[in-house]
């Protein structure tokens, strides 16, 4: 299975807890609406519980529902393409670098761990199961990465990101035939 997230906004590197929720909040809906169309639409009973495989995690008495996840034995790959506001090749100056920017990307489409669900726990309650990307990050097996000129921000930090998702399985099950890429 491929599909394109999209991110549009401030990726900054070494930021705390909030900034991260940020960004995963601003992909949410994207991940929700995933499992509304084909093929996740058929196999909504990984978001039941009691199901196995099941791809729900609870961390702080919040539930997650990563795609990519031990449960499914899925991986998958990365290819990003990253629109800075800056002319090419200057990709440091306001927000910095991009080997941590990428660090917050990755810690923001993974379930976060619980010292990082305290700061932010409120923003959760009406969001359960918290549809996110990644179970873990250690599950991204390739990353390639792109960048040029974004020529339509007002803002030096604001960034615009198109992040297509190759899912892969590690191991072929029945139930998750037509979701590996």
């Amino acid at each position: 299975m491929e599909f394109y997230l999209k991110f549009d906004g401030p990726l900054k590197s070494n930021v705390g807890a909030k900034d991260k929720h940020n960004i995963r909040e601003y992909l949410y809906p994207q991940l929700k609406n995933l499992w509304d169309i084909e093929p996740l639409n058929r196999r909504k009973n990984f978001l039941k519980q009691e199901n196995k495989p099941s791809v729900l995690k609870k961390i702080d008495g919040i539930i997650f529902a990563p795609l990519i996840c031990n449960a499914l034995e899925f991986i998958c790959q990365l290819d990003l393409i990253m629109l800075w506001p800056e002319t090419q090749g200057v990709i440091s100056k306001h927000g910095g670098d991009i080997d941590n920017r990428l660090k917050t990307l990755f810690d923001a489409l993974q379930c976060p761990d619980i010292n990082q669900i305290q700061p932010v726990k409120d923003r959760f309650t009406d969001k359960q199961p918290f549809f996110c990307l990644l179970e873990d990050d250690k599950l991204i097996t390739s990353v390639n990465v792109k960048t040029h000129t974004l020529l339509c921000s007002e803002n030096k930090t604001d960034i615009s990101v198109l992040i297509h998702v190759v899912v892969k399985a590690v191991d072929i099950k029945i139930g998750v035939i037509g979701l590996s890429g």
